[in-house]
């Protein structure tokens, strides 16, 4: 496996992280919107109710579902985040795990990771590399399926 690609691989919490939080935004404002349709058809007794229902009914509905695929996206994203935590500790070398875990669990930048841990950034950069090069078989035997 190429320093490329398992980077790539690293950064798969990142992204499912991303994509999970974004959905629970949408989820939310999309409640938000089916909760004023429900307040809206709550006094409504005139006789035109029932589509009215119907539209909010429906609004429910695919507001469950969302919520529903929202929950599995962030179950997704810890799965992902396990099996990239996994790798990491299967280093033994508690200073590139950190280094690896403030990097590509907490994504935080190079920056972030070097003031934290009270590294010149460059440094970061070279753990960062070397965690990367003493990683890589561990990932490509405990993942294969994933990585190819």
């Amino acid at each position: 496996m190429t320093e490329f690609e398992l980077r790539r691989w690293l950064n798969r919490a990142f992204y499912a992280d991303k994509k999970a939080k974004a959905l629970d935004m949408l989820v939310q404002q999309c409640r938000e919107r089916a909760t004023g349709l429900v307040r809206a058809t709550e006094g409504n007794d005139k006789g035109r109710s029932s589509t009215s229902k119907n539209g909010t009914e429906n609004a429910l509905i695919q507001l469950a579902e969302m919520e529903d695929k929202a929950e599995k996206l962030s179950a997704e994203a810890v799965k992902i985040t396990a099996e990239i935590w996994e790798a990491i500790i299967g280093l033994h070398d508690d200073d590139l795990e950190a280094v690896l875990i403030n990097r590509y669990i907490l994504f935080q930048t190079v920056e972030q990771t070097a003031e934290s841990m009270g590294y010149d950034p460059r440094t970061v950069m070279r753990k960062i590399k070397k965690a990367i090069e003493k990683l890589s078989p561990n990932v490509i035997e405990c993942h294969p399926i994933d990585v190819l």
